[in-house]
């Protein structure tokens, strides 16, 4: 009987077993790469998912402020027609006193809009336990640096009550009554509709050119991410308390686009 072996019979040589663990390592690659490209491309997803819902919020925040939205009484046909000289200012002590105050003005930053948006509105009360508790105050939205290291900027909520006889100033801001509710901010752009055309700028203060409310406020905001990645949301909202303030022949005006 012969014991002996062929040279041949079974097993591997080196050779195939070096080949072998190339194509796996290839394949593991291949796999590895798939993989990791799915989990980046996952992690990119929720996170501008993230970005998305902080920039809908911070437009629902200011949506919910102009539903609230209480302008002056006044009645529309004791302002004078558009295009008269207009009427003088008060300085920004008086604002806070004012029955009624709607603003927006137009400001830019390196070309882009960052403008500032500012009503009278029902707030709650700071110390109330239940929202049922509210006071008159004046709401006020801006874009500003979110530090002074830093060259970010952010979406900031300044509210200024009545009952604390505070003074409201556009330009100076209290940091005490402002809150930052959106970082990231490289853009805010208001539009006013008057019942006929859409105006860059508000001021219930100027009588003769301006009436007391907007029928409807559209507001663009651009946020970027850590990615440098921007992106653009609008939404336009209707002013309730407006049509209210408007004589008969007004309220017959065309619902705003958008």
């Amino acid at each position: 009987m012969n014991t002996r072996r062929r040279a041949d019979d079974g097993g591997f040589t080196l050779l195939e077993i070096i080949v072998t663990l190339g194509i796996l390592g290839i394949v593991f690659t291949i796999v590895y790469g798939v993989f990791a490209q799915t989990i980046a491309g996952k992690e990119r997803a929720e996170a501008r998912g993230d970005d998305a819902a902080a920039a809908r919020a911070a437009l629902w925040r200011i949506t919910r402020d102009l539903l609230n939205a209480r302008p002056t009484a006044a009645r529309l046909s004791q302002v004078a027609p558009r295009g008269s000289a207009p009427a003088p200012t008060p300085p920004p002590s008086a604002l806070v006193a004012q029955a009624g105050l709607f603003r927006a003005r137009v400001r830019t930053e390196r070309g882009v809009a960052v403008d500032d948006l500012a009503f009278t509105a029902f707030l709650r009360r700071p110390t109330a336990i239940t929202f049922e508790a509210t006071d008159l105050g004046i709401v006020h939205y801006f874009v500003a640096p979110v530090s002074a290291e830093s060259p970010e900027q952010g979406l900031y909520r300044e509210t200024v009550f009545s009952l604390a006889g505070e003074a409201f100033d556009p330009d100076q801001p209290n940091p005490a009554n402002a809150v930052l509710i959106l970082p990231g901010v490289s853009g805010f752009e208001v539009r006013l509709f008057d019942g006929k055309e859409w105006l860059p700028a508000w001021d219930s203060l100027d009588s003769r050119n301006f009436a007391p409310a907007p029928y409807a406020v559209e507001m663009t905001l651009t946020v970027v991410n850590d990615r440098n990645e921007s992106d653009t949301f609008q939404t336009a909202v209707d002013v309730p308390m407006a049509r209210g303030l408007r004589p008969p022949q007004a309220l017959a005006a065309p619902t705003p686009p958008g």
